[in-house]
């Protein structure tokens, strides 16, 4: 399976079962064993240490690039985007605080906003989820019709509800990191994440979502 799939996997899972814990919330309940070693690397960071920026660049520079390119209509300019988002990043390394999330929490939450301030001023558009910015997956044309539906329901979506399935199931991040990159609470997240389920159950119907 390539790593679309399994992400539109997770979403079909939460689709066709809503008690069962979502994918991500498995690494948040093992957060306290990581802490230490992720408080370490932020201090590194926050005292901009090229060592441990090479890390952190070389491990989610990918992610960020594809919530970047979901987002906008080139890889161009997906690319120009992540680099600044690297680039804030490193200029307001000291306001790095160790939360007990991995940095990538804070990198998405500064993505989210070089990319809003990108479509505000070209499209002024809501946002969009684009398949393109996953790999293509190996599974046959009616697989793909599948995702094209799902990413398409996930399109209908608020703003904010869209936004919080993106990131948690496309981009794989815990209720925690989604909560620190949108600036909300967890139990907001979860709000989002449950009226978002639901309303995608009746965009695309029971049977649909559980032949995912």
């Amino acid at each position: 399976m390539t790593a679309v799939v399994l992400r539109w996997g997770g979403l079909a899972a939460a689709l066709a079962s809503a008690p069962r814990r979502a994918p991500g919330e498995e690494a948040a309940a093992g957060a306290a064993g990581t802490a230490r070693t992720e408080a370490g690397l932020i201090e590194r960071l926050r005292r901009r240490e090229p060592g441990a920026w090479r890390v952190l660049f070389e491990q989610e520079m990918p992610a960020i690039y594809r919530y970047a390119y979901s987002r906008v209509p080139s890889a161009e300019d997906a690319e120009d985007l992540a680099s600044l988002v690297f680039e804030q990043a490193w200029k307001s390394a000291e306001h790095l605080q160790d939360r007990g999330l991995p940095p990538r929490a804070w990198l998405f939450g500064i993505a989210r906003h070089v990319v809003t301030e990108h479509r505000r001023r070209l499209f002024r558009a809501p946002p969009a989820v684009a398949l393109e910015a996953f790999d293509t997956p190996h599974a046959g044309l009616e697989g793909h019709a599948e995702q094209m539906a799902l990413a398409k329901a996930v399109a209908q979506l608020p703003r904010a509800d869209a936004e919080v399935v993106t990131l948690r199931f496309l981009h794989g991040l815990s209720l925690a990191e989604t909560a620190e990159a949108m600036r909300v609470t967890v139990d907001a997240v979860k709000a989002r994440q449950g009226r978002a389920l639901k309303k995608l159950r009746e965009l695309l119907g029971e049977e649909f979502a559980q032949g995912l």
